[in-house]
């Protein structure tokens, strides 16, 4: 049974060092994932703030051919009034006259809104662009500088996973199988040392007989709580 555990021990060792090869691979991989959503985030940015400025770029174009429109009504107003006839007359083309100034000096207000939402619109842009660009630029500095780490952690997870494999082969059958599935549900840890009683994996006391057979290494022994292949080991080995 001793023989066994060691067995167990070590390739739990390697197992563990297999993940966090892994980890460390798929950190690379969304640290570049994250940068390229900020990219797509900027970008974006850039599209919605275009699509406001053409808008109002439409908007101060139909108020311009408003404000020409209006300005030839009033134009024409201001000649009849030298034709009117009756006062009455006259004070209505007047009222239209003065009414008509009133609304293109309303336009020419929003016309001036408009273009300066615009160049607000603008400098977002420029500022965004210029972070946008700040990004690409890292972000292929980083793809550079992941591709090469990744590339040596595979190399050195493909050396290591050999090593599992012939290590694995060494394992009774029916034993390294339910040392995978607790593996899979024990977050990786299915083996796990005892001491002072306690188990390490899931810090629950030992029952006293079943801590007495695990000290005689006779049999496999599981944790009665997280069910986790046990081995005893001593509190001073334990520091």
């Amino acid at each position: 049974m001793k023989e066994d555990i060691n067995q167990l021990r070590e390739l739990q060792e390697i197992d563990l060092k297999i993940s966090k090869l892994t980890e460390e691979i798929a950190a690379g991989s969304a640290d570049i994932d994250k940068r390229k959503l900020s990219i797509d985030a900027h970008k974006e940015t850039i599209a919605k703030l275009n699509e406001k400025i053409a808008a109002n770029e439409q908007r101060r174009q139909e108020l311009d051919e408003e404000l020409a429109s209006e300005a030839d009504r009033i134009k024409d107003r201001q000649a009849k009034l030298m034709n009117v006839q009756t006062n009455r007359e006259y004070q209505s083309i007047l009222k239209e006259t003065e009414d008509a100034k009133k609304l293109n000096t309303q336009r020419e207000e929003s016309v001036v809104q408009l273009m300066e939402q615009i160049e607000a619109f603008k400098e977002k842009i420029n500022e965004a662009t210029n972070l946008c660009r700040g990004e690409e630029e890292l972000l292929t500095e980083e793809m550079s500088k992941v591709g090469d780490q990744t590339a040596k952690l595979e190399t050195e997870k493909l050396k290591i996973s050999k090593a599992r494999d012939t290590k694995a082969k060494k394992v009774n059958a029916s034993l390294l199988k339910k040392y995978n599935v607790l593996r899979e549900k024990r977050k990786g840890i299915a083996v796990i040392e005892v001491t002072s009683g306690v188990c390490r994996g899931c810090f629950m006391n030992i029952p006293p007989q079943l801590f007495n057979d695990l000290m005689r290494e006779e049999k496999l022994l599981t944790c009665p709580t997280c069910n986790r292949i046990m081995f005893h080991q001593p509190a001073a080995e334990a520091e």
